[in-house]
């Protein structure tokens, strides 16, 4: 795998959605205490790099979770999260 290098807090959001399969924006923000626009400057950086995903209506907080690339960095880094880990 390349090295991905990500401040911390992309590492928490990303243990954070990884953590709850798919996560909301809003609640996201409230669970991280991330300010909005700091929370949408991470994700749009993370899906960038394609580690992340969006869905979602637009009237409503879209919905978060890990692509098949996030969820893989995820078992690299952090293998004890791993459903079959446990």
């Amino acid at each position: 795998m390349h090295a991905i290098e990500l401040p911390e807090d992309y590492a928490l959001v990303l243990q954070q959605v990884d953590e709850d399969g798919e996560e909301d924006f809003g609640m996201l923000a409230e669970t991280l205490q991330f300010d909005r626009r700091r929370l949408t400057h991470i994700v749009q950086a993370l899906r960038h790099k394609g580690l992340l995903a969006m869905s979602g209506r637009a009237d409503q907080d879209p919905w978060i979770r890990l692509s098949a690339k996030g969820r893989q960095l995820m078992r690299y880094v952090w293998p004890e999260s791993a459903p079959d880990a446990a």
